[in-house]
């Protein structure tokens, strides 16, 4: 899967991590960062939360996501 810097992807399996909220399977987001080859590494989420909506950007690995 190759995608570039602003490029729409979908959760595939739930995705969390340390001081960011638990973002379920398809939820979309938007690629903040790739690799040289085109994965990529970080993305951006927005969610509706208790406390409102919250914008996190959230380190990726291969197989967390798809386009």
């Amino acid at each position: 899967m190759s995608c570039r810097k602003g490029d729409r992807v979908t959760a595939r399996r739930q995705i969390d991590g340390m001081n960011v909220p638990e973002v379920p399977p398809g939820t979309d987001g938007t690629v903040v960062k790739t690799t040289l080859l085109g994965r990529p590494k970080q993305v951006q989420f927005a969610l509706q939360t208790a406390w409102g909506p919250k914008r996190f950007v959230v380190s990726v690995q291969r197989g967390d996501v798809t386009s």
